[in-house]
């Protein structure tokens, strides 16, 4: 497939959607917004479903984050894209950011004041994410908090998920079955003294389980969640759809299919400790785990 240089911002979109964002904030009582290009497998690469902010600022670049305030909307690039945000945001709405040598917290610090809250979605950002920004906000009396998605609010014909099929991966090329993967690493887990791990990364998924998946375009892993327990049991949230029979003989009994909605109940019912990467799940996961007690 040919790389395609095809404009696909729309500067002019921009302003509108900011005033609705805000309205929203607003009523949240919201001093601040936080959408990044991420998404909640923290990917580089995004399904269009998840492209908040190229939606809400033109801005298409495979990095970044708008930090949207009542009087100002930066959005923040590095030294890739310097040139390209210029021209792909209405620069008289949204205001380029040369970071990270500028700090978000520093630039909140800036234009916001003792007392201001700022919102993020929890499923977007890692709980060592947010410990970093929270750290440099120590002392300005800014605090964050964590709601729903406010740019979903908004996006009224906001794409479906992803439902790209999943294929077994042949273990001729895997090197080792996906049973004795899910063996030899319950083993590590319950020498840790961890009842189960918790695992958010579709390329891990995509490894232990001996599967590819088709969701993003050139990026051959499966959007799903799972949760290896001690036992080598798995259960993996995911699109019922997106498994066929022949999926689903390869992962055999000892993986559980459940849909992602799920994920959370599920979350909330493991009997910890927990491991879990924090550089890298959504810091949702986390919030389930500690609204159950469950040590991680």
């Amino acid at each position: 497939m040919f790389q395609s240089f095809d404009e696909t911002a729309r500067p002019e979109q921009g302003p509108p959607r900011l005033a609705q964002l805000r309205a929203v904030m607003a009523a949240e009582g919201l001093s601040g917004y936080l959408v990044p290009r991420a998404d909640a497998f923290q990917g580089e690469y995004v399904a269009p479903c998840d492209d908040r902010l190229a939606w809400l600022t033109g801005f298409t670049g495979s990095a970044g984050f708008c930090a949207a305030l009542m009087e100002h909307a930066g959005v923040f690039v590095d030294g890739r894209y310097r040139t390209q945000v210029k021209t792909q945001v209405e620069t008289g709405h949204f205001t380029p950011v040369d970071w990270p040598d500028i700090r978000l917290a520093d630039w909140l610090g800036q234009h916001l004041g003792e007392g201001a809250i700022v919102g993020f979605d929890p499923w977007l950002y890692t709980p060592a994410q947010i410990e970093t920004i929270e750290t440099g906000l120590a002392g300005t009396g800014i605090a964050l908090r964590p709601c729903a998605n406010l740019v979903d609010q908004i996006w009224a014909d906001r794409p479906a998920a992803p439902m790209g099929a999943i294929r077994v991966y042949p273990e001729e090329l895997a090197g080792e079955p996906q049973g004795d993967k899910r063996r030899r690493l319950a083993a590590a887990l319950r020498n840790a003294g961890h009842a189960a791990a918790v695992i958010t990364l579709p390329d891990s998924i995509a490894w232990l389980l001996n599967i590819r998946g088709s969701d993003i375009p050139r990026n051959p892993v499966p959007h799903a969640f799972a949760v290896l327990h001690g036992d080598a049991h798995l259960t993996l949230y995911v699109e019922a759809a997106k498994l066929d029979q022949t999926v689903r003989d390869h992962l055999g009994d000892e993986v559980t299919i459940r849909p992602p909605n799920a994920f959370g109940p599920g979350l909330r019912s493991l009997g910890g400790p927990v491991r879990l990467d924090k550089a890298s799940v959504p810091l949702w996961v986390v919030a389930q785990l500690d609204e159950s007690n469950t040590e991680h």
